[in-house]
């Protein structure tokens, strides 16, 4: 065993015996490696952090709730999101007959990679969370960004550590893009960071941007942190400029326009003077790093063609054209199970995996569309409803709707609810939108009737 898994394993282990004792210490090294920790490798052998400590969380709060005699909190969004897993089941067993080779570990790891969203709400509406927990997820998630953002601009200026970093820890082998770029270019010239796609390295550096830009908005920090938020929103423009791909370039006008209609009335009185700050900030980066990256040939090239694309409206040709795109197998697969889908099972000439839309109807059909928007309705109902809350639950249900429409928006190009590494982050906020009631218990004495009217709700 080599000494980097060495090092995993006993970090591994920390995190699960702080866990033990600090079950929301827990929760937050769970984001915390889900998003930051290398792969464990074995051979070909790839597993990640987050596959196996969601587990072992889940296995601690079924251990204290059954000691204590508490019963499990529910909420509507979890009955829904187990009606999709039925249905794409469902759908995988009738479709099995038609498929000549099955690979049932791979079919395996797709369905555990669907139930965790389930397990993760679960999870986080299961734990009281106290306002210290609520302020810092947030800054976890920003403050994980720098990182990452110096990991995308090495790879991109062709840095060798940067490339053995990702190489060692942030690649899979049946993932292609990485292995592509080294081949073609000899660097990863769109940033992959942790994600090993540029779309999804993008889809991060989005996210970091919107809610850098909610916390600058919403204030009430001290100096420093200011400082932390202005770089990190610089740094994640920068990475998400890296990945040089459409869906940052269209999701940053996106996150714009959500920051101007969600945003701006609430806190008009620091936008326009976080908006200038937040534009110097990012012209002085950009003037100490573009220029090394124009170095770069094939940077510029590619900059110009995202661009040329975006511009004369050609973006999604080569996704959607139904003969040419590389959907046209996919469209064929649907039309011929429109109504259920195909599951799990993969069928020859058929790429799935490069719209979130496309993706649910491969394996769902119409029915699974329908029932998965049912999820995201109830996210958005849920969170538009708690949205002028003035506590901390507030703020994590704002920054959650935002999150909802954006991923909405660019899941055109990228399965977006269902990105490596990211995919915990959203929904955990999810189960933290809906545990209000454990929140409000924790925070202040209240009465019976109360508490199970705080319980049930939703």
């Amino acid at each position: 065993m080599s000494e980097m898994n060495l090092i995993l394993l006993a970090l591994w282990a920390l995190c699960a015996v702080i866990s033990l004792r600090f079950l929301q210490l827990g929760l937050i090294l769970y984001l915390i490696g889900a998003l930051l920790f290398p792969a464990f490798r074995i051979g070909e052998m790839v597993l990640r952090f987050e596959l196996v400590y969601c587990l072992w969380l889940i296995f601690i709060v079924f251990m204290r709730n059954s000691i204590k005699k508490k019963h499990f909190l529910w909420c509507s969004v979890l009955s829904r999101y187990g009606l999709y897993l039925l249905a794409i089941i469902i759908a995988t067993l009738l479709a099995i007959p038609e498929i000549r080779e099955m690979d049932i570990l791979a079919q395996t790891i797709q369905l555990y990679g669907l139930l965790r969203p389930f397990l993760v709400m679960f999870l986080f509406l299961n734990v009281p969370l106290d306002k210290r927990f609520l302020q810092s997820v947030l800054w976890v998630f920003v403050g994980g960004s720098i990182p990452l953002a110096l990991l995308s601009i090495a790879q991109s200026l062709g840095m060798s550590v940067a490339e053995k970093i990702t190489m060692l820890g942030y690649s899979s082998p049946w993932r292609t893009p990485i292995f592509r770029m080294l081949e073609e270019h000899h660097i990863i010239i769109r940033s992959t960071g942790v994600f090993e796609t540029p779309a999804s390295n993008a889809t991060f550096f989005l996210l970091v941007l919107l809610t850098s830009g909610f916390l600058l908005l919403k204030g009430r920090h001290r100096p420093l942190q200011r400082w932390i938020l202005y770089l990190v929103l610089g740094l994640a423009f920068i990475g998400g400029i890296t990945t040089l791909s459409s869906t940052f370039l269209l999701g940053f006008v996106v996150c714009l326009g959500l920051s101007m209609f969600f945003l701006f009335l609430r806190y008009r009185h620091n936008f326009l003077r976080i908006a200038f700050g937040a534009t110097c900030i990012i012209v002085l980066l950009t003037f100490f790093l573009l220029p090394q990256l124009a170095e770069k040939t094939i940077f510029t090239g590619t900059l110009r063609y995202q661009a040329k694309r975006i511009l004369s409206g050609s973006v999604l040709e080569t996704r959607y054209n139904p003969t040419s795109g590389i959907l046209a197998g996919t469209y064929q697969a649907i039309e011929q199970r429109p109504i259920l889908g195909w599951g799990l099972t993969k069928i020859e000439n058929v790429f799935v995996g490069d719209s979130i839309y496309m993706t649910v109807l491969y394996q769902g059909g119409i029915i699974g569309l329908i029932i998965f928007l049912w999820v995201i309705w109830s996210v958005l109902k849920h969170t538009w409803r708690n949205l002028k809350s003035i506590d901390e639950f507030g703020e994590i249900n704002r920054i959650t709707f935002l999150f909802t429409l954006l991923l909405l928006a660019i899941g055109i190009g990228i399965p977006s609810f269902f990105i490596l590494r990211l995919q915990e982050w959203y929904w955990a906020l999810v189960g933290i939108s809906f545990n209000r009631g454990l929140c409000l218990l924790f925070r202040k004495p209240i009465n019976h009737h109360e508490k199970q009217i705080l319980i049930e709700k939703d």
